[in-house]
C-alpha cells in the first residue's frame, strides 16, 4: 500500500555485498544513524542484510556487531558452496543464481556492491528481479510469506541472512507505482557498484595501481599494466592530443607529458559490461608528484566513504518515483542522474 499522512513510511531496504574489510559498508551503516538534517544522512534507509564472497571478510563482523542495529550477515563463498552436497558438478553460473535468490529473499529496494571483488554475469542480473508484492514488504512479522525459500547458508559459522531486518511501515514509493496495482513487481532490482576509477578508465581489480602507474610512467616509455583492459586504456591515453585552445595546450605542456593528472572513482549502475554502467556519482582525485601507491589508495578510500553514501541517497531518490527504470532496455541498463565533483 502507498504511504499516507496518517502512517509511517518504512525505511528503504538496502542489501550490501562485500568481499573485504567493509569500510564502505561501515560508512553506510554510520550514515543511517545521522539525523535527517545532516546532508549525509541515510536515516530513511536501513542496511537490512549483508552478503560476503569471503568467509574471513571483516565486514561481516562490522555488520553483526553494529551497535545501533546488528545486521544479519552471511558469507556465501563460491568454493565452499561447490563443496556442499548436491552441488557437485554445478557451475559458477549456478552459484550466481543461488546468490540472486538469496538477495531476492531479502526484498531489497537497492543492492550495493561495496568492495565486492567477483564479476557477476548477465544471467545473475536477469534473475535480480523483484518477485514479491510491495504491500507485504513492510510486514514486521514474516517477510518470507508467498516467497520461495532462499538457498541454505554455507557460512562456516552457521550464520544466515534469513530475510533481513524487518522494516515495518507503509510503502515509501510513489502511489502511482503501487496503486491500484503493484507495477514494481517484475522490475529489475536497482544494483550499483563502487569502482575506484573515472568513467571509461581502468576497469578491473587493479584500477588504483593502473592509474598510479599511468601517472608515474612518462608517456614515451613502455608500460606493462596489471590488466589487459588497462593496457587498452593506456594506448588510448598515449594517442596524440589536439588541444582545442592555447589554455589547453599550456595545461598539457605543464603536465610534462603525463598520461593522466587525475584519477578518481565512480558509483555506477551494474550492467553486463565490466565497470561500464552509467555513473550515479563521480569524484575526481588529483594525482600528486612523489606520492606512494599506498598514499593514493588511502586518499581514494577516504573519498569512497563519502561517495557511496551520496550514491545510495541519489538512487533512492530516483527509485522513489520510478525514474530509475526510465529508458531501461534490459537488466541493469539505462541512464541515471549523475553528480560530479573534484576533490
Amino acid at each position: 500500500m502507498a504511504a499516507s499522512s496518517s502512517s509511517t513510511e518504512r525505511k528503504w531496504r538496502i542489501t550490501v555485498l562485500i568481499s573485504g574489510s567493509g569500510s564502505n559498508l561501515q560508512a553506510l551503516l554510520n550514515a543511517t544513524q545521522l539525523p535527517p538534517s545532516d546532508p549525509r544522512s541515510l536515516s530513511h534507509c536501513a542496511i537490512t542484510s549483508v552478503l560476503s564472497s569471503r568467509s574471513d571478510a571483516y565486514g561481516l563482523t562490522r555488520a553483526r556487531t553494529f551497535p545501533a542495529s546488528p545486521t544479519p550477515a552471511e558469507a556465501f563463498p563460491l568454493l565452499r558452496w561447490k563443496k556442499q552436497p548436491g552441488n557437485e558438478g554445478k557451475t559458477r553460473q549456478d552459484w550466481e543464481l543461488d546468490l540472486a535468490a538469496k538477495i531476492r529473499a531479502t526484498r531489497p529496494d537497492v543492492v550495493v556492491l561495496a568492495g565486492w571483488m567477483l564479476i557477476l554475469g548477465e544471467q545473475f542480473l536477469q534473475h535480480l528481479v523483484r518477485d514479491w508484492d510491495e504491500e507485504s514488504t513492510g510486514a514486521s512479522s514474516d517477510l518470507s510469506s508467498s516467497q520461495a525459500p532462499a538457498p541454505p547458508s554455507v557460512d562456516p559459522t552457521g550464520a544466515s541472512l534469513g530475510f533481513g531486518l524487518p522494516t515495518p511501515g507503509s510503502s515509501p514509493y510513489a502511489s502511482s507505482l503501487v496503486n491500484p496495482s503493484d507495477t514494481l513487481k517484475g522490475r529489475p532490482i536497482p544494483i550499483i557498484n563502487l569502482h575506484p576509477a573515472l568513467p571509461g578508465q581502468f576497469p578491473g581489480a587493479h584500477a588504483i595501481k593502473d592509474a598510479w602507474d599511468a601517472f608515474n610512467t612518462p608517456s614515451a616509455s613502455a608500460l606493462r599494466s596489471s590488466t589487459s583492459d588497462a593496457s587498452a586504456t593506456l594506448e588510448t591515453l598515449d594517442a596524440p592530443v589536439t588541444a582545442p585552445n592555447d589554455a589547453a595546450a599550456d595545461a598539457q605542456a605543464e603536465a610534462g607529458g603525463r598520461r593522466i593528472t587525475h584519477t578518481g572513482l565512480m558509483v555506477h549502475r551494474v550492467i553486463p559490461l565490466l565497470d561500464a554502467g552509467a555513473p550515479v556519482v563521480v569524484r575526481e582525485v588529483p594525482l600528486v608528484e612523489g606520492e606512494s601507491l599506498e598514499g593514493l589508495e588511502e586518499r581514494i578510500h577516504a573519498v569512497e566513504h563519502e561517495a557511496i553514501v551520496e550514491a545510495v541517497g541519489e538512487v533512492v531518490r530516483l527509485v522513489k518515483r520510478g525514474e530509475w527504470w526510465e529508458g531501461v532496455d534490459g537488466p541493469g541498463e539505462g541512464e541515471a542522474g549523475s553528480s560530479a565533483s573534484r576533490v
